[in-house]
């Protein structure tokens, strides 16, 4: 029963859920568990609640069966209807006094008492994503509704300010050595603001769960599970002293406690907050920690360590997430097996764990997982929010495996493919606009590359959904080129119809003419390089079209 005196996360509703019939509402922390079957996703105000409320349950469930141990056990699990509810409950008894929203000596993910030196309490905006700092951006929200916050969404923001908090001066909290002048100076984003989120997504919330489950004997690219890798309810109570430390696992950085808190108010309403530094964390090298995100290797801070530093790979909002696919599969680009030689990305640690339960026969030949991804891009000294990354890509997990690469490696190929079609593309919009007196780089080209990306999008996803066991994988890329051709052909031809009539005359540009015709030839040459395998049919085609 919830307890009256507080708001414990364990027993009241205060994660947004979906069910399979679409219909959404709240749950407890322990009924997320129960219900997980007939639930789809975790939602909330903004995508990336839903990236750090996952995480955090991931951690509460590796704690509660203190493991996986190994991918046996994992299948065990997986062969089970539901969550372990026993051991789930029973570690939830063990672990209660720590989940309570406003207990007066240790509210959840929160410091007892924090204050200022002048007793400050700042407005709710300091924590709630979609109004920073009173300015609306991703959803439109009254004053009133910053007032006060119902425990349940204040719950919510809590928890995302720890993992996406932007940078910036905070509070200044007693007891906090390295405040001056009544300011907390910046120490970087939250933890997860710093990824490019990936998360496995299965058809319900236990698959999403399980499949993000990875068991503590692959220390070779996650480490996890270790004795001191505890989440902060199993550890002593935050103070308002913080300081730059190693992590011990990926627990603790699923929860890891970038700010110190104090929520204002009690379950009639949350109506301010106190927010101040909390522990700091480097980015460089914490691939085998975090399995979270695809990882880039960096080679200014390679040349400034002396050793081999990779960075974690953020989402770009301004590029769909299959262009970069490169960076997330195994098959293309492994945690294992190469030793100390750098590359140029290392896939998310939770897609070369599916890669590993796919080679063993853990997961079925024709599973599709989706790929969550969900990622923050910070405005100037990544002190406000610009935009939210959410994005899902369904992947047949036959293009994880490691073993059996010539999958992923057709899928990678047909983004090049899109890439380099997209700058013949690119050059011939450029050349018509300069053929009809523009200057270089007028934006005609950038227009017509973002037209074909916006028509390829559909058609890629469903490209690669097809890619199963049995599929001729020659004929397949044959066929997406097929599809980029005659995207890029389209495109062409609206082009050459919106031609004015001087582009049709040309000019001289570097000792060169340039015109129409000339432009369209060109352009033609150019897909066929960028497009071989159907470039003997668009050779035919053009040999036909001049007859």
């Amino acid at each position: 029963m919830p307890d009256e005196r507080g708001f414990n996360l364990l027993d009241e509703p205060w994660i947004v859920v979906t069910d399979r019939a679409g219909r959404e509402h709240e749950a407890s922390l322990v009924d997320v568990f129960e219900q997980a079957p007939e639930l789809t996703v975790i939602g909330g105000e903004v995508p990336t609640q839903s990236f750090a409320i996952t995480r955090l349950l991931l951690a509460f469930l590796h704690r509660a069966l203190d493991g996986p141990e190994d991918q046996r056990a994992w299948a065990e699990l997986w062969a089970r209807p539901g969550l372990p509810m026993r051991e789930i409950r029973d570690y939830a008894t063990r672990v209660r006094h720590r989940f309570d929203l406003f207990d007066p000596e240790t509210p959840f993910y929160q410091v007892a008492g924090l204050r200022t030196g002048k007793g400050e309490v700042s407005g709710l905006a300091k924590i709630v994503a979609d109004v920073p700092d009173g300015e609306p951006l991703f959803t439109t929200r009254s004053a009133a509704s910053l007032r006060s916050l119902r425990p349940a969404e204040a719950a919510r923001w809590l928890i995302h300010v720890h993992a996406f908090d932007p940078s910036g001066i905070k509070s200044g909290a007693v007891g906090d050595p390295t405040v001056k002048g009544g300011k907390g100076y910046p120490i970087g984003t939250g933890w997860s603001g710093q990824l490019g989120g990936v998360l496995a997504q299965g058809a319900d919330l236990r698959e999403t769960l399980l499949l993000n489950l990875i068991a503590r004997d692959v220390p070779s690219y996650v480490q996890i599970g270790g004795p001191d890798d505890r989440p902060p309810w199993e550890r002593d109570p935050d103070t308002a002293r913080w300081r730059e430390r190693e992590p011990r696992g990926a627990i603790d950085l699923y929860t890891w406690q970038t700010r110190r808190v104090r929520l204002h108010g009690d379950r009639d309403g949350v109506t301010g907050v106190v927010l101040a530094n909390g522990d700091k964390i480097q980015p460089q090298n914490r691939n085998k920690q975090d399995p979270h995100t695809a990882w880039r290797h960096s080679e200014p801070q390679s040349k400034k360590l002396k050793t081999v530093v990779y960075m974690p790979r953020a989402h770009d909002p301004n590029r769909s997430v299959w262009r970069g696919l490169e960076a997330l599969l195994p098959s293309v680009s492994p945690r294992r097996g190469r030793g100390d030689q750098a590359q140029r990305y290392l896939s998310p640690g939770v897609l070369q764990w599916l890669d590993d339960l796919a080679e063993e026969g853990l997961l079925a030949e024709d599973f599709v997982p989706s790929l969550r991804m969900q990622g923050v891009e910070y405005g100037a000294q990544s002190a406000t929010y610009a935009e939210i990354v959410d994005d899902i890509l369904p992947v047949p997990v036959l293009l994880l495996r490691q073993d059996r690469p010539d999958a992923g490696r057709t899928a990678t190929g047909a983004v090049d493919d899109a890439e380099r079609a997209a700058s013949a593309l690119w050059r011939f919009a450029e050349n018509l606009a300069q053929a009809a007196g523009a200057e270089p780089k007028s934006g005609a080209g950038d227009r017509a590359t973002e037209q074909l990306y916006g028509l390829l999008e559909r058609p890629y996803r469903e490209w690669l959904a097809g890619l199963r066991p049995g599929r001729d994988l020659t004929e397949a890329r044959r066929a997406w080129q097929r599809t980029v051709l005659d995207t890029c052909h389209a495109i062409g031809a609206e082009l050459v119809t919106g031609a004015p009539a001087k582009a049709w005359t040309g000019r001289t540009l570097n000792n060169r003419q340039v015109n129409v015709p000339l432009a369209e030839a060109w352009f033609r040459a150019a897909l066929r390089t960028a497009l071989e395998l159907v470039s003997a049919g668009a050779a035919d085609a053009d040999t036909e079209g001049a007859r």
